[in-house]
């Protein structure tokens, strides 16, 4: 599969990704619907991609104008196709990489009380995820938009992610893939 940056001040410019099993990267048509849905909110946003594969969704943030991306990514393979794909672009310091599982950076960016205004989530398909959405919350901004991705099974449909602190706006299907969308309503 071509992975290209789809708008931005990289639009067109081919990215690497690992060839790996556990490592899906997000569909085009999946990736633009989650810019055009934040599209007002990206300009100088701070942008967090947990389970970060190729680390196509930060850097069509930082290409579409948000201030910084953290990724995070724990497979050796991904990491480096992260540091390849940013050094073919000529991406320094906006992109901050996380080379650990998802918890541990949760927890390091707790610790220096990062705030993020967008977060994307796309774990391999059969990690549970709930168990990370409680510390997450501490590092979204007000009003911060969450999406999360997940595997689309007519058979065994999942349920929403419910939490007092997140408003649900919606989830749409995207092939084998299901994407919801939250808001965060504060503490």
């Amino acid at each position: 599969m071509t992975l290209r940056v789809i708008a931005g001040k990289y639009k067109g410019r081919i990215l690497k990704a690992p060839k790996i099993a556990s490592t899906r990267p997000t569909q085009g048509m999946l990736r633009e619907a989650v810019f055009n849905i934040c599209q007002n909110e990206i300009q100088n946003a701070h942008f967090l991609d947990l389970f970060a594969g190729s680390g196509a969704m930060g850097i069509e943030a930082i290409s579409r104008g948000a201030a910084k991306a953290s990724l995070v990514e724990k497979s050796s393979p991904a990491i480096v196709c992260i540091q390849q794909n940013k050094e073919a672009l000529g991406i320094g310091s906006e992109i901050e990489l996380f080379p650990m599982d998802a918890r541990k950076a949760i927890e390091i960016l707790n610790k220096q009380k990062a705030l993020f205004h967008i977060v994307y989530i796309d774990p391999p398909y059969e990690t549970p995820i709930k168990e990370l959405l409680e510390p997450l919350l501490l590092l979204l901004a007000m009003d911060a938009l969450l999406f999360i991705e997940e595997r689309y099974n007519p058979k065994s449909p999942s349920k929403p992610y419910e939490s007092p602190h997140l408003i649900r706006k919606g989830s749409r299907r995207f092939g084998t893939a299901l994407l919801h969308q939250y808001r965060f309503s504060g503490r």
